[in-house]
């Protein structure tokens, strides 16, 4: 069997030290047929240096301004010449050494993997099912896609959060790709991304996504079903808005508390 030829797409905006970190696992990886594709958003700081010390490794680097983060992936997938395509932002590193060996083992037209994120591991099941990755999730570092679905789907700007998951449920729900698990840490991610900070948007963004790719026939029973539920969602996310008045709450109920006690005339329920 001819041996695959990987793409590694790397995202970057004024983060050298994380580039470096990253570049520096990817020279370390014993894998020989790799192209690795740095999209810079026009950095400011020393990231065309760093880019350059990495020349042996770095086979494309494109800097220019971008629209975020996922109009900078599909940059990267325009100029993809492997077979099989995985993203890394800036800091992001490889588990080990022997990663795509590993992933050269499976042959799903998808393979998801686990990660470290932020010293926290999340680990794909044996099987990942529709639900499970609505539910679960994907972790995109360890995410490697055939280069015909990403050309086909790429990733949905309008998504601001999870684009990533979309680009994995729609092909496994239009095309019925195969998808193969690794119950193994692919890659070791920095803390502290949009989904992380965000977490409001990406709730909608992750009923949007069920609303828009899942089929009708079958979403009532998925909603029915799922813990992600419409009804669910939609307190949820009403309540999440309250969350900045909690401590205004807990402090009125403090000062509540110190008034009855010294003065004898509100009532505590």
């Amino acid at each position: 069997m001819t041996p695959r030829k990987y793409s590694i797409i790397v995202v970057t905006l004024n983060n050298a030290d994380g580039l470096e970190r990253t570049l520096n696992s990817i020279r370390k990886l014993d894998y020989a047929d790799k192209e690795v594709i740095v999209i810079d958003g026009k950095s400011t700081d020393q990231t065309p240096s760093v880019v350059s010390k990495y020349e042996g490794v770095v086979t494309t680097f494109v800097s220019e301004k971008d629209a975020g983060i996922y109009n900078a992936m599909n940059k990267g997938v325009k100029q993809v010449t492997g077979d099989y395509v995985v993203f890394m932002n800036a800091g992001d590193m490889f588990a080990n050494e022997g990663v795509l060996s590993l992933v050269s083992q499976y042959d799903g037209e998808i393979i998801l993997g686990g990660d470290l994120y932020g010293g926290k591991t999340r680990m794909v099941k044996e099987k990942m099912t529709l639900y499970d990755v609505l539910s679960i999730g994907i972790f995109h570092q360890a995410v490697y896609y055939q280069k015909n679905i990403l050309q086909r789907y790429g990733f949905d700007e309008s998504y601001k959060i999870i684009a990533d998951l979309k680009s994995v449920v729609e092909p496994m729900v239009k095309d019925r790709v195969s998808i193969s698990c690794i119950t193994d840490i692919l890659a070791i991610c920095e803390a502290g991304g949009l989904s992380k900070q965000r977490w409001r948007e990406l709730i909608a963004e992750r009923k949007r996504i069920i609303d828009e790719v899942v089929d009708p026939f079958y979403c009532e029973d998925y909603q029915r079903f799922s813990r992600l539920s419409n009804t669910m969602l939609n307190d949820f996310i009403v309540l999440s808005y309250f969350q900045r008045l909690y401590p205004l709450i807990r402090c009125l109920a403090k000062v509540a508390k110190f008034l009855n006690k010294h003065f004898k005339h509100i009532p505590i329920g």
